[in-house]
């Protein structure tokens, strides 16, 4: 059981757990500790190793490369209210509506950007560079440079810091247009 109690060091109800069980093994029971966490503390901690835990997957996994751009850190997106659309959706997701994303599963014949710069368009080229875009971009430049932020931000910033200025910038795609 010595090997087990190092992962439980210093984690208040881990610890007291491995005691319990430690004395019920050896039939002392001696006091009953389980009335001497606060409630909410438990609650608190069961929280935090949740979020940690969730955490440790989303950072592992493989998939969700975009929406990791935007959200690296559930604690964070947890803390923010976000008004969900397609559009939205479809931009921190990667999935559905820009032609790379299209062509990836044949419903159109290449991903290249009908605009003057002829790259892929993916989601940072209709964030960063896309030309038919011009108009929307500067708004959101400007809005992000007023803020003392250098443009272009990172894509978290955009979620994270300019969310109101980066949802109009969404809304403003006409993205059948694109």
């Amino acid at each position: 059981m010595g090997e087990c109690m190092k992962a439980h060091v210093r984690i208040q109800g881990n610890e007291m757990v491995d005691c319990l069980v430690k004395k019920a093994a050896t039939g002392n029971i001696g006091e009953i500790m389980y009335d001497k966490i606060p409630r909410e503390t438990i609650i608190t901690e069961g929280k935090e190793n949740g979020l940690t835990k969730w955490q440790e997957q989303w950072t592992s996994s493989t998939k969700g490369e975009v929406s990791k751009l935007f959200f690296p850190y559930i604690k964070e997106r947890m803390k923010s209210m976000i008004p969900i659309s397609a559009e939205f959706t479809a931009m921190v997701t990667g999935h559905g509506l820009t032609r790379s994303y299209l062509h990836r599963f044949n419903f159109i014949p290449n991903s290249t950007c009908p605009c003057r710069i002829k790259q892929e368009q993916t989601i940072n080229h209709i964030i960063l560079n896309c030309t038919q875009l011009g108009n929307e971009r500067r708004i959101l430049r400007n809005a992000t440079v007023q803020t003392g932020d250098t443009w272009p931000p990172t894509i978290e910033q955009l979620t994270r810091k300019h969310l109101k200025t980066f949802m109009k910038f969404v809304r403003s795609i006409d993205f059948s247009a694109l």
